[in-house]
């Protein structure tokens, strides 16, 4: 995962104190009533056009974040944000346009590069299905970048736009523009390159001009024993399908949107929302405690759950005199301790007697966005279902063995 830099204020406003509780609704209500009451305040707008955005709701973020930049042209986050809103919409041109405005001259240059292509163009069948080579620890599986020799990827709605190994990206000759730093699990930091590769194959799915970041990956190869690991498949990939990640399937199964599918009488949609441009964010609980918004991240390798230090002593778990380990993130190597989960949902589905790892939830991230997220949802709670993404309607849907 790759933790957001989102600067927030030192004082915050009643609707923002709604925001930080995680009443989304009563607090989008109180920053209408905040910034018709202050026509000169932009942020109260910015945050409109945020909660707008985590619903997919791209023409109502837009018009708000239009507004906040109206108000305040150098609002850096606004201009973030309006990125995002331009990206999801594939119109690279105008998330450079405001990439540049935010600061984020690497970013802003990889999307320039697209000047004249169809950003993630697709060319496939109705219906693709991927196989893995290996589901767990973590799901892998097979693919080409820009026609070239097979690879393997590791397939995790941690990651945003496809990773690439840095070494191979190197040898392949892909296009760099730059890079910054990013804070990944364990509050781990490294710097994040920003390139462009002409197609991504997938069995019968070719996925073309594709942004993309590079990351040093061979310490993640090496520990899932995977040495021929050069690449992570995430979200913004998926979001172009209607995708399901079939655990039981041991599959990557690539629909076309709109696409009709077959669903089980014992399957649960969970409804989610989406902050920033991967944090797919959806409501569970742990242990049977207060409802929680949970990251659906599923790159946990080994366990179910992760979590602040916050949600771990309200549920009064201490670490004692577990034994720490050691595991490999996006930041390098991070120690880790497990701890017992004896319930855990998401949305109406549940699962008991599970494991959970503490020390991989990054703490920035908890209140990140202005509001707060609980715990991340992974491998070992998902790995149970059929998980299907429909980033239309907003929903997760969980289809068991």
């Amino acid at each position: 995962m790759r933790v957001p830099h989102l600067r927030l204020p030192h004082r915050r406003s009643a609707a923002e104190d709604l925001l930080r509780s995680n009443r989304f609704e009563d607090a989008e209500l109180a920053f209408v009533e905040e910034a018709e009451a202050h026509p000169n305040k932009a942020r109260p707008l910015v945050h409109q056009g945020h909660l707008a955005l985590m619903r997919n709701d791209l023409d109502l973020a837009q018009e708000r974040l239009s507004a906040a930049v109206a108000r305040r042209p150098r609002f850096r986050e606004a201009h973030q944000l309006e990125a995002e809103v331009s990206y999801r919409r594939g119109d690279f041109a105008k998330a450079a346009e405001s990439q540049d405005a935010a600061g984020n001259r690497a970013v802003a240059a990889k999307l320039r590069s697209f000047a004249g292509r169809q950003p993630y163009e697709i060319e496939a069948p109705e219906t693709v299905r991927v196989p893995f080579t290996q589901t767990d620890p973590l799901p892998i599986l097979r693919g080409r970048i820009n026609g070239g020799e097979e690879f393997e990827f590791l397939l995790d709605t941690g990651g945003a736009e496809l990773i690439l190994d840095t070494t191979y990206g190197k040898q392949a000759g892909i296009p760099r523009f730059g890079g910054e730093r990013s804070v990944f699990g364990g509050g781990k930091t490294a710097t994040v390159g920003h390139g462009a590769a002409g197609s991504l194959t997938m069995g019968e799915a070719t996925i073309r001009n594709l942004p993309i970041q590079m990351l040093d990956l061979q310490p993640i190869g090496a520990s899932l024993g995977r040495p021929n690991l050069i690449g992570i498949v995430g979200t913004c990939v998926l979001y172009r399908f209607l995708a399901t990640i079939d655990y039981p399937g041991e599959s990557l199964i690539l629909r076309r949107k709109g696409t009709e599918t077959a669903v089980s009488a014992e399957g649960v949609d969970v409804p989610f929302q989406m902050a920033d441009d991967h944090f797919m964010l959806a409501e569970g609980t742990f242990n049977r405690g207060p409802p929680l918004l949970f990251f659906v991240d599923s790159g946990l390798g080994g366990g179910a759950f992760t979590c602040p230090a916050s949600t771990l002593k309200a549920a009064g778990i201490e670490r004692g005199s577990t034994e720490v380990v050691e595991g490999e993130g996006g930041g390098g190597t991070m120690s880790a301790w497990p701890f017992d989960v004896d319930s855990l949902s998401l949305g109406e589905a549940r699962q008991e007697g599970l494991q959970g790892i503490g020390g991989p939830f990054p703490p920035q991230l908890e209140y990140a966005y202005g509001f707060r997220i609980g715990g991340l949802i992974s491998h070992g709670f998902l790995s149970e279902y059929a998980v299907t993404f429909d980033f239309d309607q907003m929903t997760i849907r969980l289809d068991p063995r």
